[in-house]
Protein backbone atom coordinates (compact mmCIF):
# COMPACT_ATOMS: atom_id res chain seq x y z
CA UNK A 1 0.00 0.00 0.00
CA UNK A 2 3.00 2.18 0.59
CA UNK A 3 4.22 2.09 -2.81
CA UNK A 4 0.99 3.05 -4.14
CA UNK A 5 0.31 6.36 -2.18
CA UNK A 6 4.18 6.89 -3.07
CA UNK A 7 2.82 6.30 -6.69
CA UNK A 8 0.06 8.49 -6.66
CA UNK A 9 2.03 11.41 -4.70
CA UNK A 10 4.90 11.14 -7.46
CA UNK A 11 2.21 11.14 -10.16
CA UNK A 12 0.44 14.34 -8.29
CA UNK A 13 4.06 16.14 -8.56
CA UNK A 14 3.87 15.62 -11.76
CA UNK A 15 0.99 16.88 -13.05
CA UNK A 16 1.89 19.83 -10.79
CA UNK A 17 4.65 20.36 -12.81
CA UNK A 18 3.06 19.89 -16.32
CA UNK A 19 0.88 22.61 -15.24
CA UNK A 20 3.20 24.86 -14.59
CA UNK A 21 5.06 24.04 -17.65
CA UNK A 22 1.62 25.12 -19.77
CA UNK A 23 0.98 27.98 -17.65
CA UNK A 24 4.56 29.73 -16.99
CA UNK A 25 7.00 27.68 -19.45
CA UNK A 26 9.33 24.69 -19.73
CA UNK A 27 11.90 26.55 -18.17
CA UNK A 28 10.34 26.70 -14.84
CA UNK A 29 9.33 23.36 -15.12
CA UNK A 30 12.41 21.67 -15.79
CA UNK A 31 13.67 23.69 -12.81
CA UNK A 32 11.06 22.38 -10.58
CA UNK A 33 11.62 19.23 -11.61
CA UNK A 34 15.21 19.50 -10.75
CA UNK A 35 14.71 19.83 -7.21
CA UNK A 36 14.33 16.15 -6.14
CA UNK A 37 17.79 15.73 -7.27
CA UNK A 38 19.15 18.67 -4.60
CA UNK A 39 16.70 15.93 -2.31
CA UNK A 40 18.34 13.01 -3.48
CA UNK A 41 22.41 14.29 -3.31
CA UNK A 42 21.58 15.71 0.23
CA UNK A 43 20.47 12.51 1.58
CA UNK A 44 23.49 10.59 -0.26
CA UNK A 45 25.70 13.06 1.73
CA UNK A 46 23.32 12.51 5.00
CA UNK A 47 23.51 8.99 4.73
CA UNK A 48 27.83 8.95 3.66
CA UNK A 49 28.74 6.85 6.78
CA UNK A 50 26.71 3.89 5.69
CA UNK A 51 28.41 3.52 2.56
CA UNK A 52 26.15 0.69 1.48
CA UNK A 53 22.46 2.32 1.95
CA UNK A 54 24.73 5.51 0.03
CA UNK A 55 25.48 4.13 -3.12
CA UNK A 56 22.38 1.90 -3.23
CA UNK A 57 20.22 5.35 -2.98
CA UNK A 58 22.50 7.03 -5.38
CA UNK A 59 22.26 4.21 -7.89
CA UNK A 60 18.57 3.85 -7.54
CA UNK A 61 18.43 7.64 -8.14
CA UNK A 62 20.48 7.36 -11.48
CA UNK A 63 17.93 5.05 -12.81
CA UNK A 64 15.18 7.11 -11.78
CA UNK A 65 16.63 9.96 -13.92
CA UNK A 66 17.30 7.80 -17.21
CA UNK A 67 13.25 6.48 -16.43
CA UNK A 68 12.35 10.23 -16.32
CA UNK A 69 14.33 10.85 -19.44
CA UNK A 70 12.06 7.66 -21.48
CA UNK A 71 9.32 8.93 -19.72
CA UNK A 72 9.66 12.76 -21.45
CA UNK A 73 10.99 11.22 -24.68
CA UNK A 74 8.06 8.79 -24.79
CA UNK A 75 5.44 11.25 -24.21
CA UNK A 76 7.00 13.83 -26.60
CA UNK A 77 6.53 10.81 -29.14
CA UNK A 78 2.94 10.08 -28.12
CA UNK A 79 1.96 13.63 -28.76
CA UNK A 80 3.20 13.97 -31.66
CA UNK A 81 1.14 11.02 -33.04
CA UNK A 82 -1.73 11.11 -30.62
CA UNK A 83 -2.29 14.42 -30.71
CA UNK A 84 -5.63 14.22 -29.32
CA UNK A 85 -5.74 11.63 -26.49
CA UNK A 86 -2.95 13.75 -24.71
CA UNK A 87 -4.19 12.69 -21.09
CA UNK A 88 -3.85 9.06 -22.23
CA UNK A 89 -0.23 9.39 -23.52
CA UNK A 90 0.65 10.98 -20.36
CA UNK A 91 -0.86 7.71 -18.53
CA UNK A 92 0.81 5.40 -20.83
CA UNK A 93 4.15 7.00 -20.64
CA UNK A 94 3.98 7.22 -17.13
CA UNK A 95 3.26 3.38 -16.90
CA UNK A 96 6.07 2.92 -18.71
CA UNK A 97 8.37 4.68 -16.70
CA UNK A 98 7.26 3.03 -14.45
CA UNK A 99 7.94 -0.41 -15.19
CA UNK A 100 11.08 0.54 -17.10
CA UNK A 101 12.59 2.12 -13.76
CA UNK A 102 11.11 -1.49 -11.62
CA UNK A 103 12.56 -3.73 -14.71
CA UNK A 104 16.06 -2.04 -14.33
CA UNK A 105 16.10 -2.22 -10.59
CA UNK A 106 15.01 -5.80 -10.91
CA UNK A 107 17.62 -7.20 -13.18
CA UNK A 108 20.34 -5.33 -12.01
CA UNK A 109 19.75 -6.55 -8.10
CA UNK A 110 21.55 -9.30 -6.99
Amino acid sequence: MDILLKSLASAGVTALILILAKISGPKLAGALGGIPIVFAISYVILTMQDKGLSREFLIGGIYGAVAGIVFSVLLILLNMYFVKTHWLNFAVAYLACFIFALSVVHLTTK
